[in-house]
């Protein structure tokens, strides 16, 4: 069975197996469909600042040099106007720790918020690919019809042009990537130069754009489900009090497509269609599940044309679910990431702001410590002075007044 037959088996997703795979190994390819509401308008939102953010570091100034440069050859980091050293690495340690626990506090209280509005893999696949091969290729039942027919020349320029643009984006994000590294101007003036004579920097672009490409024009969600380990840790990081999606069973239940019987869901399958990872949201909360909320606005347009009250499927926590009650914030957890991300933050903050411009180092020499000279003893040390600016310094060592 070819990739285009494969994609429009009409398969349910079940709790024993990816949905993204099917029984014989191959891959199931997700077309998810149209969605609209009040989630995907702040999302889009979202999604906007975070390009504009990722694409404009490199270019914004502080103290004479870009907010964020990361330069591997000369073993230094410029963080919005203060630069590190070698000898600053050290910082990583209690920055990553900082960050790190940060975005625990954050998934105890908000479940994988960071995974559906901020997460690079789904800000660009779902802000701006999945976009385009709309735009190009039309509605989810089209694609699913263009794809299980026969070659055409409709089809054909569709492709291609779908696939051009994604090359086009993977080089744009991949040069983006770059310029955190190598300044833009410079970075400009490679491209302007051609490959030759800076074959290093041209061959990582090529590396990135290929991987980019690859992994939004094909792989796309498998990187979440297979490679990303964060989904992994959520039973470790998330407790009934945990904000995240979920299905309100009680409300829902039993399902009925006929008016006035069962509960308010009518199994139309329209949460499944729209999510980009293929669950179904209804048989509880699951590792696939990225909290994007389209399933939250597919269901509460359903709801609105049967005239029934939106949320059922909703952000709400377990408890909130289960028991009808309100979740609480404060937390042994929360309390406990929340110290070790202030810890983190905290040290790395205050080592960093009180860094001086340079660093002295005086250091005895290797053998006698000191010398005879006409019948006096001199003392015999090593100055080391280390310029932490990219600007050239000159320094006067002087002795204090008094000092012999």
């Amino acid at each position: 069975m070819n990739e285009s037959a494969r994609s429009t088996a009409k398969r349910r997703p079940d709790l024993d197996t990816v949905y993204t795979i099917n029984e014989d190994g191959s891959r199931n390819f997700i077309h998810t469909a149209d969605v609209s509401g009040r989630w995907q308008r702040r999302k889009t939102i979202v999604y906007t600042l975070l390009i504009l953010i990722y694409l404009s570091l490199p270019w914004i100034r502080i103290h004479g040099g870009p907010a964020i440069h990361l330069d591997l050859p000369g073993r230094t980091a410029h963080l919005f106007g203060i630069a590190f050293t070698n000898q600053d690495f050290y910082l990583v340690f209690f920055l990553v720790t900082g960050l790190g626990f940060s975005l625990f506090v954050i998934t105890s209280l908000l479940g994988r918020i960071w995974c559906g509005y901020a997460c690079p893999q789904t800000v660009f696949l779902e802000g701006v690919f999945r976009r385009i091969e709309r735009l190009l290729e039309g509605s989810r039942e089209r694609r699913l019809r263009r794809n299980s027919g026969p070659w055409t020349l409709d089809r054909a320029w569709r492709k291609l042009v779908k696939h051009g643009l994604y090359l086009l984006l993977a080089a744009v994000i991949a040069h983006a990537f770059l310029a955190y590294f190598i300044p833009p101007e410079r970075l400009f003036g490679y491209l302007r130069s051609g490959p030759s004579g800076h074959w290093v920097p041209f061959g990582w672009t090529l590396f990135w754009t290929a991987v980019l490409y690859f992994d939004y024009s094909w792989f796309r969600e498998q990187t979440c489900l297979i490679i990303c380990p964060y989904g992994r840790l959520q039973s470790a990081l998330i407790d009934a009090d945990t904000v995240i999606i979920g299905y309100d069973e009680k409300r829902g239940e039993p399902r009925s497509k006929k008016t006035g019987e069962g509960g308010d869901c009518v199994d139309c399958f329209r949460c499944v269609s729209v999510c980009p990872t293929g669950i179904d949201i209804r048989r509880g909360l699951q590792m696939e599940c990225i909290g994007c909320a389209n399933c939250i606005d597919a269901c509460d347009a359903v709801m609105e044309k049967l005239d029934r009250p939106k949320g059922l499927v909703r952000y709400d926590s377990h408890r909130g679910f289960t028991e009808g009650v309100r979740r609480s914030l404060v937390r042994p957890r929360v309390f406990l990431y929340g110290t070790l991300a202030l810890v983190g933050l905290t040290v790395f903050a205050s080592v960093a702001l009180r860094r001086t411009s340079f660093d002295v180092r005086v250091l005895r020499p290797q053998g006698l410590p000191y010398s005879l000279v006409d019948g006096k003893v001199r003392n015999l040390y090593t100055v080391r002075i280390q310029n932490k600016t990219d600007a050239a310094e000159t320094y006067f060592v002087e002795p204090e007044a008094g000092a012999v």
